[in-house]
């Protein structure tokens, strides 16, 4: 394999890795935000810190795979990985009790 095509699936491979990583980040804030039951301005200080987070961990991805060159096969993955994320992990950590007392009245037990 050359090198352009190494370079390239690292970037592919490690931004999809991050795309879904900033997915869970961002569901673990809203889960916790649920869970404790913050208040208006709570949240909004909890979304400020959320962004905050995955900004550095995108810079902090972008900067391994290619000394923080920003290109479109970074972007395309980052955001591949936010649609598996979302596809095939989203809701599962935000199970709580108001959320089972919905899906049993809509027929859907686990």
């Amino acid at each position: 394999m050359s090198g352009l095509i190494k370079s390239e699936l690292t970037i592919f491979i490690v931004m999809t890795g991050c795309g879904m990583a900033a997915g869970l980040l961002a569901e673990l804030f809203k889960s916790c935000a649920s869970v404790r039951g913050y208040g208006q301005f709570g949240r909004t200080v909890m979304e400020i810190i959320l962004f905050v987070l995955i900004g550095v961990m995108i810079s902090e991805f972008f900067y391994y795979c290619d000394n923080g060159k920003i290109t479109v096969t970074g972007i395309g993955s980052l955001l591949i990985g936010l649609w598996l994320w979302k596809k095939f992990f989203c809701g599962i950590l935000t199970l709580t009790e108001a959320d089972n007392d919905e899906e049993k009245r809509r027929g859907k037990h686990f």
